[in-house]
């Protein structure tokens, strides 16, 4: 198996062969060979250094040091491409090109090499003597003879492109010479400079943006960042990051084959969003692996599938697991809950079927901090995710969209005109992390909701609850007015002064009583805050080193200041218990407390002087109890008159907190829609907000528990009236609606809806709970997608196309690119090239895979090569299935050591084994595609340099 990563390389760099420039000190004997290996050594330990993981030797015109260079490479773990630098016989001075072979290639095999294909001889020697100095000299054939017979195992570059002996040089070699020699199949990668922030419209500028029509190859050739090195200080001053697996001639030619996804020179700006510009420094989260484990009703025995952080492609026959890694990762960091209701049942019931005893392990690593954390998944526990020696329900987001998905999801209903925008919201807001089906996570969006609308309910019921007490104030001040006059007939202006006494001393006894229960509740109130006081800071509160000593003298102070107040609270409360029971004794002896015991005798008395003179006692005492019962309410209700106003803030508040969650999340999806609009540039949304009233009024009817049978008609007639009338009133429609369930008063909504009587009634009798259930039912927004259609132009209203309308194939299309064009988080696509013909596949599937592996990872399953070969996969996974057992291919091979290894078939295109995997698997066989090319020579010989 061999992991693609990215290997800093410098692709031009020289030896003493010639002209090289010696750091100062003590020399270097090279023609002693313990000198010559304390010079490589100097040399390679400098590219270290240089951070430069592969160099490749271009000196002039000679391989001598190839042999020693690769040994000291070895040493110091830098790969060493066996190379060259010749001049060849084009133009005034000769044009310049590297030529770099295989790693197995050697001094021997250059010299060959040099005095044969590359065109020196005795007459046009390697070196020429000029006096005193030795110049490199020019070969017998030009620059095309060159190429043209350049032997296999062997690739080109030219260096230093556009300046002098360059190959796009104007002052080297110009008209239909350099034309054939840029756009010859053997030229793999020039160095053209830097070509970062260039202005300007001359030739060189143009050149270095390739946006040259007249050298269409520039779209496609590599361009690459040498140093020319000819100083240990120089190695890597200039740098090239290529992508590839095992270092090897095949590897670099498959990264300048695809440049785009593949190399990166030091200028480039997309350097700059990787940590410490290092492109193997991710920064997006992503799986590193995943085992299904445990009893597998599929497999004998466990599978294992290690995992990129850019784009995985897995392969393999029928049957080989493929759809079963994708269930294993859906299962362990996502869920089936939005799958459209068919999709969900077959996906519930394969996990039940292949994954009823089983368990799933998965490793990942989150954003930014790559912390490496572990998640298993089994049917009784569900997902758990270990961090550190805590474990808890993960809440690693991943997006899993199978083929079939994709086609639900895009599927048009007449009878149902929204439920596109329904499956697109679905995907939005599980990327976005708003789903609403999550109802038990901390900080899920659905329970946020969910708690949000039952707060609401609570603060609006005590608010319809205090108004309709306060309502009663002035009805019961009338009629303790009355009650008053009644109690008034029973006694004369002697006996109401009287009775005005009796009265006071009553009043003022009951406020005195209710003075005395304040303080003792504040003395018990204190007593329990001592209680708390008293707890010690708890056992875990520690700082690490080097404060571990001074906080916890800090937390020792802090106990100290609470035992403090504690003990003067205490304090506190003993006194004034000491002190109210002073009071109690010193006020039986007061003059008031006299008067009072004397009100309360004096007022039997006049009861029986009422017996006396005949009049009813009992009905002066029911007036009396009466009237003293209405006061009371009277007081209670006074003194929770100046609350209201609070409670209707609190009622206020909480519904704005409902609608500051609705809004937070229509402004997350606007954001991302936006984003896709404008990164595709092929689709666009139009959004209506609470638009989607049918499960509106599905819910409704759930809810408010109506038959089947039962008003059909006027819940739609509500959702209409409420929902899709005027915009300019919908508030003031929403507001009216919530005060009629919040009340049970529906006379308004009645009439306003024109709602039938029974219908009305009805609603009017649920239950208050229910009732204000229904008062925080709001319908979803509706997002309608549109695309554009093939070769139309974005300025053209009528280029556009509602998802609704298209084909098939052209509503899955726009629907992946969606799915392609949106989100962070990591993507597993399970064949999203069924139904979508090949050249969608090209155009579409592959092109957005290229460009969404830079900043997520993509784990892709399928069966159409171009994924995988044109999609330049950084890691391709061979899954097979033997008599029974799922695994990823492996072969036993022979090593350098004459053991036998195990070698998986995981690793990029170049990789041997999976390059015939692909070959065998997708495109039929070897024999196949080349029959295929032939069929197609016609269109295919003219294209094989530019495409």
């Amino acid at each position: 198996m061999s992991s693609t990563r990215w290997w800093k390389c410098d692709l031009q760099v020289a030896t003493p062969a010639w002209n090289f420039r010696f750091p100062e000190g003590p020399g270097y004997r090279l023609d002693e060979p313990e000198e010559r290996q304390r010079f490589l050594d100097d040399y390679m330990a400098a590219t270290r250094a240089a951070g430069i993981d592969v160099i490749a030797l271009a000196d002039h015109n000679t391989g001598s040091w190839i042999d020693d260079a690769k040994a000291a490479g070895a040493r110091h773990s830098v790969v060493v491409f066996p190379g060259c630098e010749i001049t060849t016989h084009t133009g005034a001075d000769g044009v310049h090109l590297i030529i770099l072979g295989d790693l197995k290639k050697t001094s021997q095999d250059f010299d060959r090499l040099i005095f044969g294909a590359l065109g020196f001889n005795h007459e046009h020697p390697p070196f020429i003597e000029q006096g005193n100095q030795r110049q490199p000299g020019s070969s017998s054939k030009t620059l095309t003879q060159i190429l043209d017979g350049l032997p296999d195992g062997y690739l080109a570059i030219a260096p230093h492109a556009l300046n002098d002996n360059g190959i796009a040089s104007g002052n080297t070699v110009q008209g239909d010479l350099r034309w054939r020699a840029i756009h010859h199949e053997r030229l793999v990668a020039l160095d053209p400079g830097d070509c970062s922030n260039i202005a300007g419209n001359n030739f060189n500028a143009k050149f270095r943006r390739r946006e040259l029509d007249s050298f269409p190859r520039l779209r496609e050739l590599a361009f690459v960042s040498t140093s020319d090195a000819y100083a240990f200080d120089q190695i890597g001053s200039r740098y090239t990051w290529l992508r590839m697996g095992s270092v090897g001639i095949e590897a670099l030619r498959q990264a300048f084959l695809d440049h785009e996804s593949r190399v990166l020179c030091d200028w480039a700006p997309a350097l700059a969003s990787f940590p410490e510009r290092n492109p193997n420094n991710v920064r997006h989260a992503w799986i590193s692996g995943v085992t299904l484990d445990g009893t597998l009703t599929n497999s004998a025995a466990a599978i294992s599938v290690p995992l990129h952080p850019n784009l995985n492609v897995i392969i393999g026959g029928r049957g080989s697991g493929k759809s079963s890694v994708v269930a294993a990762l859906r299962q362990l960091y996502s869920s089936t809950d939005s799958l459209p209701k068919r999709l969900k049942d077959e996906a519930d019931s394969f996990v039940d079927t292949v994954f009823g005893a089983a368990q799933l392990k998965g490793t990942h690593r989150v954003q930014e901090s790559q912390e490496e954390q572990q998640s298993t998944w089994s049917k009784a526990t569900g997902s758990l995710t270990t961090v550190g020696t805590v474990e808890g329900r993960t809440s690693f987001p991943i997006t899993v969209i199978s083929q079939k998905e994709l086609f639900e999801r895009a599927a048009g209903d007449k009878h149902d005109p929204y439920l596109s925008s329904r499956s697109l919201l679905a995907l939005v807001d599980t990327s976005i992390g708003y789903s609403s089906t999550d109802l038990k996570s901390v900080d899920a969006f659905g329970r946020r909701v969910d708690d949000a609308r039952t707060e609401w309910s609570t603060a609006v019921r005590s608010m319809v609850l205090m108004q309709s007490d306060l309502a009663q104030l002035p009805s019961l001040k009338q009629q303790a007015a009355t009650l008053q006059g009644q109690v008034d007939a029973f006694s004369s202006p002697e006996v109401k002064l009287r009775l005005a006494r009796i009265e006071s001393r009553r009043k003022e006894e009951e406020l005195l009583d209710t003075c005395k229960s304040r303080v003792r509740d504040a003395v018990s109130e204190a007593r329990q805050l001592v209680a708390r006081l008293g707890q010690l800071a708890p056992a875990d509160l520690h700082a690490t080193e080097p404060f571990v000593d001074e906080f916890a003298a800090l937390v020792a102070r802090v106990n100290e200041i609470s035992g403090q107040f504690a003990s003067a609270l205490e304090q506190a409360a003993g006194v004034t218990d000491q002190v109210l029971e002073a009071f109690d004794k010193g006020l039986e002896h007061s003059a008031w407390r006299k008067d009072a015991v004397e009100a309360k005798r004096d007022f039997d008395a006049y009861r029986q002087e009422l017996d006396a003179k005949g009049l009813s006692t009992s009905e002066f005492s029911r007036l009396q109890e009466e009237l003293g019962r209405v006061k009371d309410k009277i007081r209670r209700l006074e003194e929770k008159e100046p609350q209201l106003t609070s409670v209707v803030e609190r009622a206020d508040a909480a519904w704005q907190s409902v609608l500051g969650l609705l809004d937070g999340r229509r402004a997350a999806r606007s954001a991302l829609l936006a984003d896709v609009q404008q990164r595709s540039g092929r689709l666009r949304f139009a959004s209506r907000p609470l638009g989607d009233t049918a499960p509106w009024v599905e819910a409704f009817r759930s809810i408010a528990g109506l038959r089947a049978d039962a008003f059909l008609e006027d819940v739609p007639i509500l959702a209409s009236w409420l929902w899709s009338g005027a915009a300019e009133g919908l508030n003031e429609r929403w507001s009216g609606w919530r005060t009629a369930l919040s009340t049970g008063d529906v006379v308004a909504v009645q009439r306003a809806a024109r709602l039938r009587a029974t219908f009305s009634d009805r609603l009017a009798g649920l239950e208050e709970t229910v009732r204000l259930r229904l008062a925080t039912l709001v319908p979803d927004d509706v997002v309608m997608m549109e695309f554009l259609r093939e070769n139309g132009n974005p300025a053209r209203e009528e280029d556009w196309q509602s998802i609704t309308q298209g084909s098939p194939g052209q509503r899955t299309a726009a629907m992946l690119a969606f799915v392609l064009h949106h989100g962070r988080e990591p993507l597993v696509l399970d064949q999203p090239e069924d139904d979508l013909d090949s050249e969608w596949i090209s155009k579409l599937v592959v092109k957005e895979l290229r460009q969404s592996r830079w900043h997520r990872q993509l784990i892709v399953v399928s069966h159409n090569a171009n994924i995988p070969v044109l999609g330049d996969a950084e890691q391709v996974v061979v899954l097979e299935n033997k008599g029974g057992l799922l695994a990823v291919r492996r072969t036993e091979v022979q090593g350098p050591d004459n053991a036998m290894h195990i070698v998986l078939h995981v690793g990029p295109v170049e990789n041997t084994h999976v390059r015939n995997d692909v070959q065998a698997i997708m495109e039929g066989g070897v024999a196949a595609f080349v029959r295929r090319e032939q069929k197609y020579n016609n269109e295919t010989r003219g294209l094989k340099n530019f495409v």
